[in-house]
């Protein structure tokens, strides 16, 4: 039993920022799963983004003057001031010529060790390519924090997106513990750290669940009658695919199956998938809504949700889909077995556009199996019991 905010365990946990993003949602989820029950302080590269407002009131929330505040955002958001745009600036095109390691050492000068004591500090970002100005956050940790216990987390298919390096590696043997969202992605990463076997494990991604079930509920998009909808929802950038979506509707409406898809999310590739959209002829059954804070409105009625990265961890669509009762057709990723074929959700293909175009019209000319599978999950509950207890693990409780 807890006895009072004193005999809380001090937790930091260090990220970059608060945006919309999958690493962002899954701390803030955790934020509201474990708030109460230790006393936590968030540390942010740069204090923004759309959670921020949004998180539990227990939470400390301190952040950064020095250079790790640039790791937090982006070149755009430093227009506003000449000197953080250039500064910023150089040092992304310091990390281009001459890597990370390099540009931290000298971000690392700026930055002195935080004053205080911890019980445990996290680290809630992976590093990216070594080439790439983003993470730092595992650097910051090791560095600038004083804690009895280090943890990394990873949220990533670490030996497939580009963070696999001998210098983003050597990193993770200074922590006592990493943290992987799925089985799949401890899996990946022990593929390419053996060694680190016994320091890794999976500690799943929270959900709010019930908010979750109540904004799919307020105001939910009703659909065209006698076609079928499918729903994309995802950050609009390469390494989701969704241009293989777009294709693939494209097919599934060619072979006289009347599909509608529905993409909800913003990102680099609009402009490109807006074209790619165009090229198919699919403007009549093609939709982008942008970024949307209630993207469950759009999921609770569809028929379908469609995920076709080329590569992934353990996508949080994925849990709140289930949730949902939406069944789920995805490409072939880190975690699908788990999340997906292990609890009769859904299905998954090949990581192909052949294999993505066949199985979307197996799937969409049977809808009595859509429908079955619809209510197999639709009754299911859902709970954060199983993170709670790994997280609570993990921490030494």
């Amino acid at each position: 039993m807890w006895n009072g905010h004193q005999s809380m365990k001090k937790i930091i946990i260090v990220n970059n920022n608060m945006k919309v993003g999958g690493v962002q949602k899954s701390l803030y989820n955790l934020l509201w799963g474990v708030s109460e029950k230790y006393d936590i302080t968030l540390y942010l590269f740069s204090k923004s983004g759309e959670y921020i407002d949004h998180l539990p009131p227990t939470v400390e929330i301190q952040t950064c003057t020095s250079l790790f505040r640039f790791l937090g955002v982006s070149q755009a958001e430093s227009k506003n001031c000449l000197r953080d745009k250039l500064t910023r600036g150089v040092l992304a095109a310091l990390c281009k010529l001459l890597g990370r390691p390099f540009v931290m050492r000298l971000i690392s000068l700026s930055q002195k060790p935080l004053a205080e004591e911890y019980d445990v500090a996290i680290s809630y970002l992976q590093n990216g390519d070594i080439h790439s100005f983003y993470g730092g956050v595992n650097e910051f940790v090791l560095q600038k924090v004083r804690a009895k216990k280090k943890i990394s987390f990873l949220h990533c298919d670490y030996e497939n997106c580009g963070a696999n390096h001998p210098q983003n590696n050597e990193l993770y043997l200074a922590f006592d513990k990493i943290a992987a969202c799925s089985d799949g992605c401890r899996n990946a990463f022990l593929h390419v750290m053996p060694d680190l076997e016994q320091k890794c494990v999976t500690v799943r991604n929270f959900h709010r669940y019930e908010q979750i079930l109540s904004q799919s509920k307020a105001n939910p998009v009703t659909y065209e009658e006698g076609k079928l909808h499918v729903v994309m929802v995802s950050r609009l950038a390469h390494e989701k695919g969704i241009e293989r979506g777009i294709q693939a509707i494209s097919h599934v409406n060619q072979v006289g199956i009347p599909t509608e898809l529905h993409i909800v999310g913003d990102g680099p590739m609009k402009r490109k998938l807006l074209d790619v959209a165009s090229e198919c002829n699919g403007t009549d059954f093609v939709h982008f809504y942008g970024e949307q804070s209630n993207p469950y409105r759009y999921m609770c009625n569809a028929d379908l949700l469609l995920i076709t990265s080329f590569n992934e961890a353990a996508p949080m669509i994925i849990d709140e889909a289930y949730c949902l009762g939406l069944p789920i057709l995805s490409t072939a990723t880190t975690s699908t077995k788990e999340m997906i074929l292990n609890r009769g959700c859904g299905w998954v293909c090949d990581n192909s556009q052949f294999s993505i175009n066949r199985s979307l019209v197996e799937i969409l000319r049977n809808r009595s199996v859509i429908e079955y599978v619809r209510s197999q999950i639709r009754y299911t509950d859902v709970d954060n019991i199983n993170p709670m207890k790994q997280f609570a693990a993990l921490i030494g409780d």
